[in-house]
């Protein structure tokens, strides 16, 4: 039985997650010794953390890398209980995220299909949905940065050993190499190779997964912009806000789409002041994600279906 967490339990813990952000992968012995502290109690301390869910490392591709060329961004008003919802919507494949938010809209969600025909089939599901009062959806016409910032890649460099361990890293960014190897039916020398070129070249980003750690105070917030001119003028300048974690530019009562994560509500305030400040907006709104119902990113099959297809 674990005892309770001291002070400086909880500030190690918070600093392993710190480090897992930037390094889904890191070792054990790497870790410890960026901490300064005992290989044993780092250990013990992030193996608490992964058990316990706080921490929930996984790749992150991104979605064009595998296929998904339709995504859309989708506030919903409910007639319900909002948590009876937001479970029936989890329910669905093509919804990798889930949230509850404050705000006119109880409920977002975000949508990533094959191509216009699955986006508007998931739409239709969702408005069909027991509890669902109105939908109002953001298409986006570029995904600007996604979680974890993974690069897009061609398909074609993307051969099915790749895709492979992809998936399994997708489901396990700390996977072993023997369990990515056993997977992929390869050597665990292989996939070790395999593995950082992935990572090397930008496919796949391995970290904490964003919200995990929301248990510890952290904040993250949506907006939504309204603008004058290119989008493509004001991304870079969005781009170097601190938090900065998700950005798109859509087609709706937005022109850019994005969400911001910080570990203090000032900092929230302080980064929105940026975007409100930047001279081509001309409006910001935001809301807050007060629960994470889901968030389980499309795994890599579904490119082996769109080849299958196109043949």
């Amino acid at each position: 039985m674990t005892g309770p967490v001291t002070s400086a339990g909880h500030d190690l813990d918070a600093r392993i997650l710190d480090e897992l952000r930037l390094d889904g992968r890191i070792g054990r012995n790497e870790l410890a010794a960026k901490l300064g502290a005992s290989r044993p109690t780092v250990s013990k301390r992030l193996n608490a953390l992964l058990t316990s869910g706080r921490a929930r490392v996984i790749g992150v591709v991104h979605p064009a890398t595998i296929g998904l060329e339709a995504l859309a961004h989708v506030s919903i008003g409910v007639d319900q209980p909002v948590r009876q919802v937001a479970a029936r919507l989890a329910a669905l494949t093509e919804v990798p995220y889930v949230s509850l938010t404050s705000g006119r809209y109880p409920l977002l969600a975000e949508i990533r299909t094959l191509g216009p025909a699955q986006l508007t089939a998931t739409l239709d599901r969702i408005r069909g949905i027991d509890g669902v009062r109105e939908t109002n959806t953001l298409t986006y016409s570029e995904l600007l940065m996604d979680v974890g910032r993974p690069g897009r890649a061609s398909a074609a460099a993307i051969d099915a050993l790749d895709m492979r361990l992809l998936e399994v890293l997708q489901a396990d960014g700390r996977a072993s190499y023997a369990t990515l190897a056993a997977a992929a039916d390869t050597s665990p020398g292989t996939a070790r190779l395999r593995v950082r070129r992935l990572i090397e070249e930008g496919v796949v980003h391995i970290g904490l997964l964003s919200g995990a750690a929301q248990g510890d105070s952290e904040f993250a917030v949506g907006f939504g912009v309204r603008m004058h001119g290119r989008t493509e003028g004001l991304t870079p300048l969005l781009a170097e806000i601190p938090g900065l974690q998700f950005l798109a530019a859509t087609i709706g009562r937005f022109d850019l789409v994005g969400t911001v994560h910080a570990g203090a509500a000032e900092e929230i305030v302080t980064a929105l002041d940026s975007v409100r400040a930047l001279r081509p907006v001309l409006e910001v709104d935001s809301w807050v994600h007060l629960v994470t119902v889901k968030e389980r990113y499309a795994s890599v099959p579904t490119l082996a279906r769109i080849r299958q297809e196109q043949r």
